[in-house]
Parts: C-alpha cells; structure tokens; sequence
C-alpha cells in the first residue's frame, strides 16, 4: 500500500482542463461497477473475443495520434510550393512578365523562372518523400507494444492494434497504451507529470473512492495514455483509444516540450545568420538600384533575385539527405536512429552520460555470496532474499532474477508451497527498498524486506548475531561495514535483507511506516563483471574527444572498481546525498571536475545532465530503466536499447540493437561525417553567394554609368539560372568523403565560424568577379547597352565556373588531388555543370537570357575565363591555407 508520503494530493497543481464530453464520458464510466464496464464494452476480465476484436478495430480503427500520421506525397507538395523561396520565384515570374515590353522576352523569362521553380520543387519532394519513406522503415524495426489479454491468452501486442474492450496488464516501466478503467491492481503507481506536471507517482486503484471529481485526472481508478506505470501491477479495459484519448484530444496543449538541442540551436543560429545577410545585402542594392536607375520594377525584380541567390534554399534538402543517408548507415551498423535530427547531435556530442549496468558490465547479473551478519555462508540468508523476489509483483529486475536462479539451482522452490502473500510495499528511488509480507501455514505472518545496505540498516534495531537476536551497536555496525566494503572492492554489489515477526494486526494496511524496528538478517552480494568489450570501446570514445561519465544508483566502491577496470579514472565520486544539497549553479562548477556519480536517484540524474550543459558541452545520455527517462528527456541525445522498458525507448532518439559503447564510436563518426557534409555547403554557398552581392555592389555603382550604361550586370532570369545550376552541383556533397582528421574531433554549429569564413574567403571571389568585369569592360569591349547581353553571359559563365570549381578546393582543408581527393559523384556533377554552363553561353537561340560566345570576341573571352578560373582556385588554396594558420579551424 501507499505510505501517506506517496499519497496524491490534489490541487498543488492546476490540471489541464479535459475537453467537456470527454471529461464527462471518463468520470461517468469510472463510478460504474467491473461488472457493468466489462458488459458495455462487449468483453470480460478474459478479454475480447477474435470476433469482438475484429469489430472494434474496423469500428475504433488504430490506437494512433492524429498528429502522427503517415506523410503523405501532398503534404510536401504543398510545402515545396508555398515556402518564402518558391513564393519569391512566383513573385519574379509575374513581375518579369509584366515589365517586359517584348512578348519573346516576356514568356521566355516567365517561362525559365517557372521551369526553375517546378524543377526545384519537384526535385525536393522526391528527395523528402524518400527520405520520409526511409525514415519510416527504420522506425518500424522499433516496436513498442503491451501485454493484451484477448480470448484468456495474453501475448504482448503492438500498442497500434489495441482497441476498446481490450484487457491490458500492466508492470512497472510500462508507458500506458490507452484510456484505462483499472479492474484489478497491486500498489500500483502511476507517473503523470506528461499531462498533469507532478513529478510524484500518484497511486491508483481497482475501485472507485466515491468522491466525486470535477477532472477525470483526479479519478484514482483510471489512467491515461502517455503515463507510465512507475511500480506495482495492474489489469485495466481500455475505454478510448488513439485521438479519442485524452492525450490524443489535447496532446500539442500538454506535451512538455523538450529542450531545444544542440542542433535545434545550431541551426536557428545558421538561419538568422543567413536570414540577417540576406536581408541587408539585399535592400542596399535595391536602394542603390533605384536610386541611380529609377527604375523601381527593374530594381524589384533584381533585388529579389538577388534574395534567391544569396539564399542557400536546398539547406533544407541537404540536410534531410544527409540524415536520412546516415540513418541507413547506422542501421547497418546496428543503430536505429528514431529522431533523424539526432544523428548531428551524435557527431556534436563530447559528453556520454552512461549507466553501469549492461553498459560497462555484462548485464549478466551472478549471485556470488549470501552471508548472514557476521560474515558467513547462510542459507537462510538466500532463503529469505528469495521469498522476497518470488512474492513480488513489481519488475523483477537481474538482481531479483539472480537471486531466484541461484534458490532454484539449490532447490528452494519447495520452501514457496509454506508461505501466502499478504501483501507488499513496493520498490522506489527515493527509499531504495521494498518489502513483502507472508503468512505460513501455522497462520504466522512476517515482513521480509531487501535494499541497498544503508537504507536496510537505517530500519533495524535488531540483528541475528551469532545465534542470538542482538541490539545492533557501533560494533556490529563496523563490522557490516567492513564486510560491505570488502565485497564492494572487488566489485560486488550488497543488498541487505532484514525481516520482522508478526509485525502488524490484521485490521489494518501495511505501510512504509511498518519497515520499522526489524531484524537484519545478512545480505547476498552480486557480480555484474565488466564487459571485455567496454575498456577498447570507451578507449575509442575518448581518442575521438567523447568523455564518459558514469551516473550510477550503485554505490560508490562498487562504481568505482567496475570504472577502474574499464579505463574511467575516478579520483573524486559525487554521490547523491551531495547533490542532493546542492544549488544547481553549485553543481554546475562541480560537474566537470566529476567522472563518477553514485548512488543518484532519477531526479538528480536529470540535474547532472542539465548542468553539463550549462557549462556549454553536448551530452548524450544512454540509459535503458525506468529510473533514466528524465536524464533522457533532458539530454542533446538521448540512447537506448531494443530491450528497454517502454518509458526509456519511449524518451529515446536513438535506439541500440545491441547495448554496447562500441557502437556509440560508429554513431559519433557518422553524425560528424553528416556535419561535414553539411556544413560544406553552407559555408561554400555562403561565401560564393556573398562574394557575387559585393561584385553586384560594385557593378551597380559603376556599370549604370554613362549615357548608354549596361545597367545591371546579370539578369535576374541568369541569376536564377546559375543558383540552380549551382545547387545541382552541390546535392552530391552529401556522398562526398569526409577526411578521417575532421572526424575524430566532435563537431557542433557555429554561426560565428560561418560569418568570419563568409566575410574572409567572399572577397576573393570579387577580386576575380572585378578582373572579369575589367577584361570585359575595356579588354573586349562589352562597355555599353548594345553589348550588356554579352557582358551578363560572360559574367555568368565565369561565375558558375569559379564557383563550381572552388568546391574541389573548399571541401576540405588539405590539398586537392594531392592529401585528399572527392567522391566520384562530386566530380561527375561538377563535369555536368561544366557542360551544361558551356552548352547555355555556346548554342544560339537562347536569347533573351543569353548571347552565343561563339565567335569573335566570345572565343576569346572563353580562353580568357580558363585563365580566370585557374588564377582563382590558386589564390582560394592560398586562402584556405592563411584562413587555417589564423584561425585554426576550416569547415
């Protein structure tokens, strides 16, 4: 039963308001009797029929949100076509078939900027619905399901075939997989802090109090979808499912959201960056447009293709090819990646918060003692340990497993048939013990209780000390003591077991307060040896700038020994108990001088987390129990294993086939190649885009001059033209090799690097931008009206060439072809855009937008432009290199 520390109490937190019907329909079906619940629903205790089942799935369709359902083709079509980029390519479209007086240049520049558009938006629908249908592939290798109890056989059922009328069994760690009406339940307790915000366990029972609620919430026989059960058991018929569920009716109203990660900062960061540059490169050369052309739809019209140019608008699908290329990776690799977005939060992470259990050990939990309290070998002792694992009806976890495994392997099964449950005080972290009470055959009833050694001790005034039941003194306490800490050193951990006689009359129910004045009766040790695997693993993690750090509720010499024997020194433990007193700020300037943390209960493995990354460092935080979920939520990234409890795989971005830290060096690699990748074509489009809006600057000012001037110096339909052409060159980067260097560092966005690279390497490119225009100008002869088409034709041509070529130079920070060398698909783009650049500026016909260099003075600026690009990719390598001694870093 419930201590009165655990008790709900009701109006310390304002509950979300449940939608009127709902509310209504919840309370009315909680004051009816099993009875009357079980007959509306068309079911009974046993369950549903198959016949029944089937008519409530074809009526109730599946248990799923509405807010997550299946992407469909339409959403992103609807998407690609009403975005700020394809809504300023509809934009130039109509204004440039209003201004042009000339019904050849009016359809023709309408015509290419739509064409731009359609192949734009279509080529970013194929790319999401595949990376969509990816994306969905890999989450349904992770199902989480529920024990269904239809036709009296119960089987473990994925929680979308639920339906109403279903009979649900509930353990501790299981997420609630709908609306439930509790039948039957055993010191159940329920987490609600998803819906209501209290972090405490509310209790929760098979029959209803009588009192009436103004909230269904506060009904102590139901429980909810999104909930998760934190000990004891249930039976419950599920009344509502999917979008019928409360959670499903007001899920975007109460869901907490999660704290902005490392990637979500980044990238707001990378977009305001880019939004901010955007924006002012764009109005001052329309003011300066305006102002010395007076033209104000010309200057329109340029401004905003200017705006499209400068904006590197395939962002998004890189981004998502990327991920969902990495995602496939690490599926080979093992590693379901949940939450696409989290793969670059795996390459940016240089913290990993691990548990002990299975993750540096074996999870192969072994009894290896069971002493009584003067040290010895005492059956007893495990008799006692295994009364009290068998008779418990909470999660048995491996400890309770190996205790039950070393009884039956010496035959002590026998011993259950003597002794009935009366009943039994569930397990929790802030007690760290649990209790069952048991009645014998001669009508004797006893309380036999297991936990950490502390927390057993600090419950008993009485021993069994050499034969005789003893007040405990400070002598037998040294003496536990030094047994604890002599089984701690070589890595066991101690679990005390105490019991007490008759400890209560039988008219009323056990509580914490009864885990009093016992007896203790010795303890079992237990081996989690260390994995072979895991000192070469956290090796690796470190070699590639990942710390670890180990938050256990182990105790410390137990902590200590297994991180010595996996390469984590630890010259200072923090405990809980110091946490526990101190302010976060406190906490935060302590956390890094802190490898080993012990003894930790769920709340202040949370706060751990949150001050590391106060002191601005990414964490990830692997866990797989119930006790990890808020350490989870609140990390950059968070992992779990394939078989965790429902609450943890719930709360994780990525998802372990297997719980080995080796796999966490592969997942780390593949986020930082991601990052590589992506962060290539940002800083490359940036750079390029801005070094054209200084040539652009420059060019306004001078080439409007006169009185027959070239105006401006590329039309807005070639603007539009070469972006595309561009990013076309760049939608292979995310195959491009990623130098073994750049990875073994963790990487994380930036923004300031993108700007002082911008505002650096930009300016090159209009060093060369201004030759061009010089040749052109007074070499060529294009200085005039009569000749602009030309100057505009080959400004483009040696914009797309210069650009298209630096990619071999900026792709990485050694030399090209020399230290390191593109991937095949990089070089074979870049040869397309080389011809399709040649074959636009090359074959008549093409005018308005363009005019034919092939002949007289076209020839020979082309040989000119191959002298251009040449002089440009020596003096980008010498850039890149004085670029790298000042600042030390490259992409």
């Amino acid at each position: 039963m419930a201590s009165k520390k655990n008790k709900r109490k009701h109006g310390k937190k304002t509950l979300p308001i449940i939608p009127k019907a709902l509310n209504e329909q919840l309370l009315e079906q909680a004051s009816k009797s099993k009875d009357r619940i079980l007959e509306d629903l068309h079911t009974s205790v046993n369950g549903l029929t198959i016949e029944q089942y089937e008519k409530n799935k074809e009526q109730f369709g599946a248990n799923v949100i509405g807010n997550k359902k299946q992407h469909r083709w339409y959403h992103s079509l609807i998407n690609a076509f009403l975005n700020p980029f394809s809504l300023v390519l509809i934009a130039i479209a109509i204004v440039s078939f209003v201004v042009n007086k000339s019904s050849a240049e009016r359809y023709a520049s309408s015509g290419i900027i739509l064409a731009i558009l359609l192949i734009t938006c279509f080529t970013k629908i194929y790319q999401e619905l595949r990376s969509s249908k990816a994306s969905q592939k890999l989450r349904e290798m992770i199902k989480t399901t529920a024990a269904v109890e239809r036709n009296g056989i119960k089987n473990e059922t994925p929680i979308e075939e639920i339906v109403p009328g279903d009979i649900i069994h509930l353990a501790a760690g299981d997420m609630v997989p709908a609306d439930l009406l509790i039948i039957n339940a055993k010191d159940l307790f329920v987490t609600q802090s998803a819906l209501t915000g209290e972090s405490e366990p509310v209790e929760k029972i098979a029959n209803w109090s009588g009192q009436k609620f103004q909230s269904a919430l506060e009904s102590n026989n139901l429980c909810f979808m999104g909930t998760s059960v934190s000990s004891g058991s249930a039976q419950g018929v599920v009344l509502n499912i999917g979008s019928n569920t409360f959670f499903g009716q007001i899920a975007r109203s109460i869901t907490k959201r999660r704290p902005k990660t490392s990637f979500d900062k980044g990238i707001r960061a990378v977009s305001m960056l880019l939004l901010c540059t955007t924006l002012i490169m764009t109005l001052l050369i329309f003011v300066l447009n305006i102002s010395i052309l007076h033209q104000w739809w010309t200057a329109l019209t340029f401004a905003l293709a200017l705006a499209v140019g400068l904006t590197p608008e395939l962002l998004p699908m890189i981004v998502t090819v990327n991920l969902a290329k990495e995602a496939f990776r690490l599926s080979k690799q093992k590693t379901i990646v949940k939450n696409i977005n989290s793969i670059q939060s795996f390459g940016a992470m240089d913290i990993l918060c691990t548990d002990k259990t299975g993750t540096l050990t074996e999870d192969r939990i072994v009894l290896e003692r069971h002493l009584n309290v003067e040290g010895k070998e005492d059956n007893r002792v495990l008799i006692y340990g295994y009364l009290n694992s068998h008779f418990q009806t909470g999660l048995k976890n491996l400890l309770d497993l190996a205790i039950i495994d070393k009884a039956k392997s010496m035959n002590y099964e026998k011993h259950l048939s003597q002794f009935t449950k009366i009943d039994e005080i569930p397990f929790d972290f802030q007690r760290r013990r649990m209790s069952v009470v048991l009645k014998d055959t001669t009508g004797k009833s006893q309380i036999i209780t297991k936990g950490a050694l502390e927390e057993i001790l600090s419950i008993c005034e009485y021993a069994e000390y050499k034969g005789k039941v003893v007040k405990i003194d400070q002598k037998i306490k040294k003496q536990v003591a030094s047994i604890a800490a002599s089984l701690n050193d070589q890595g066991m951990r101690v679990i005390a077991i105490a019991t007490d006689y008759n400890p209560l009359p039988s008219d009323r129910p056990f509580t914490v307060k009864d885990e009093s004045a016992m007896k203790l009766v010795g303890y079992v040790a237990l081996l989690d040896p260390p994995k072979l695997s895991a000192k070469k693993a956290i090796l690796d993690l470190q070699r590639r700038g990942v710390r670890v750090k180990v938050l256990t509720g182990d105790n410390e010499a137990v902590a200590k020994y297994i991180c010595s024997k996996v390469g984590i020194r630890g010259k200072r433990i923090l405990r809980g108990a110091d946490i526990e007193n101190m302010s976060q700020e406190h906490l935060k300037d302590q956390v890094m001088n802190v490898d080993i943390f012990a003894k930790l209960s769920p709340e202040q493995k949370s706060r751990v987390v949150e001050a590391i990354k106060l002191n601005r460092h990414v964490v990830g935080f692997m866990g797989d129990g119930i006790n990890d979920a808020a350490a989870m939520r609140v990390a950059d990234i968070s992992i779990s294993v394939n078989n965790a409890v429902d609450i943890a795989k719930e709360s994780a971005d990525i998802i372990l086939m297997e719980k080995d830290l080796t796999i966490l060096g592969h997942g780390c690699v593949e986020g930082r190649k991601t990052y590589a990748n992506i962060i290539k074509y940002i800083k490359m489009t940036v750079s390029s885009n801005f070094g054209n809006m200084l040539s652009m600057l420059v060019a306004t000012v001078w080439l409007t001059q006169g009185p027959n001037p070239i105006g401006i110096p590329m039309r807005p339909e070639q603007i539009l033209i070469l972006n595309l052409v561009y990013d076309f060159a760049q939608l292979t980067l995310p195959w491009d090799h990623v130098d073994t260097d750049f990875y073994n560092k963790p990487r994380s966005w930036n923004a300031r690097s993108i700007l002082k690279f911008m505002l650096f390497i930009g300016p090159i490119s209009s060093i060369f931008d201004i030759a061009t225009f010089l040749i052109m100008y007074y070499v060529l002869g294009w200085n005039s009206g009569d000749s602009a088409n030309y100057f505009q034709t080959g400004w483009f041509l040696v914009s797309l060439m210069t650009q298209s070529a630096v990619i071999l130079v900026f792709r990485s920070n050694k030399m090209p072809f020399h230290h390191t060398y593109p991937s095949m698909p990089v070089v074979l783009s870049l040869v397309i855009v080389s011809l399709i650049g040649f074959i636009l500026v090359l074959v008549p016909g093409l005018q308005p937008i363009f005019s034919s260099l092939d002949q007289g003075n076209g020839l020979k600026f082309l040989g000119i432009s191959f002298g251009i690009v040449g002089g440009y990719i020596i003096s980008a390598q010498l850039a890149k290199m004085a670029y790298i001694r000042i600042f030390h870093h490259w992409l």
